[in-house]
């Protein structure tokens, strides 16, 4: 199906920018995830963001009624206005913050650490659900926002997710030797005199604010795929360090592409096209591995 990408622009264009966006940024972060051998925490941190969201809906009758939301009445707080959603996201980074502290206090202990994250994401799953019953608002909002709708991402959504993606961005950028060589080698980090603890706390506040602005514009689902898969695609690509962070952010950026192609040409969900999306590109980066097997049988 030919689609008329000027159309397309004009009506949404915010929320093509934000998926480009996020394709560029949330495989950065998925990097040192990939590098730390965390990669799971992809997936349990946008569920913990979620989570959060369910649960401002759920008791955002008691806080409006004995805190405030800007000055709103419930009616008004339950609509789509910039106090609302910043309530909405100072949850979400609350329960994501709260699930990453949980994730490194337990992090340290012996166990399996897949295990730990899967019971942490099972968990999260299951408060979503129940918190997002107890608020038939927040019911739908939360169902919508894990079945990765995002077409109606607002102005100030977009702002927000430009300016802290852009920040994440900048902060890798510019201490991009300390994190690599925290996240890759920190017994050489110490010995090279490195602040490993700085580093360390720097890194999960930029993973803390990628998850929590993700999770609530872009959507979890999405979040998932743009963490985990591009880093992994671009794992049997690159060749060193420095061309695994630049692959991984095109095979992210490929993927928003190609998923919005996909979206529009045949009429599906745009979240989890963009996961189909990076899913193709990471069974393609396979390619080269099962041409090799060929070879030698």
């Amino acid at each position: 199906m030919e689609v008329e990408w000027s159309l397309v622009w004009e009506i949404f264009p915010l929320s093509i920018l934000a998926a480009l966006l996020a394709g560029l940024v949330c495989p950065q972060v998925g990097n040192f995830l990939f590098l730390r051998r965390t990669g799971f925490y992809g997936v349990a941190l946008p569920q913990f963001a979620a989570c959060g969201v369910a649960f401002g809906f759920a008791i955002m009758p008691w806080w409006v009624a004995h805190v405030g939301i800007g000055g709103l009445d419930l009616d008004t707080a339950l609509e789509d206005t910039h106090a609302a959603v910043n309530y909405h996201m100072a949850w979400a980074g609350v329960f994501t913050f709260g699930g990453l502290g949980i994730l490194y206090l337990f992090g340290q202990k012996p166990g399996s650490e897949a295990a730990r994250i899967a019971a942490a994401f099972a968990l999260a799953s299951a408060g979503t659900i129940l918190f997002a019953h107890a608020s038939p608002t927040g019911e739908i909002f939360v169902h919508e926002l894990l079945r990765g709708s995002i077409l109606v991402i607002g102005l100030h959504e977009f702002e927000t997710l430009a300016v802290a993606f852009g920040f994440v961005a900048l902060a890798m950028w510019w201490f991009q030797r300390g994190l690599l060589l925290v996240s890759f080698d920190p017994d050489t980090a110490r010995v090279l005199g490195l602040g490993v603890r700085r580093y360390e706390a720097l890194l999960v506040v930029l993973i803390g604010l990628t998850v929590t602005i993700g999770s609530l514009t872009v959507g979890p689902v999405v979040l998932f795929a743009l963490l985990v898969l591009p880093p992994l695609a671009a794992s049997h690509l690159a060749r060193s360090l420095r061309s695994f962070r630049w692959i991984s952010s095109l095979i992210g950026l490929g993927s928003a592409a190609l998923g919005l192609q996909l979206s529009f040409a045949f009429d599906l969900p745009l979240g989890p096209t963009i996961v189909a999306g990076a899913g193709i590109l990471l069974g393609l980066s396979l390619l080269p591995f099962l041409s090799l097997g060929k070879s030698r049988t």
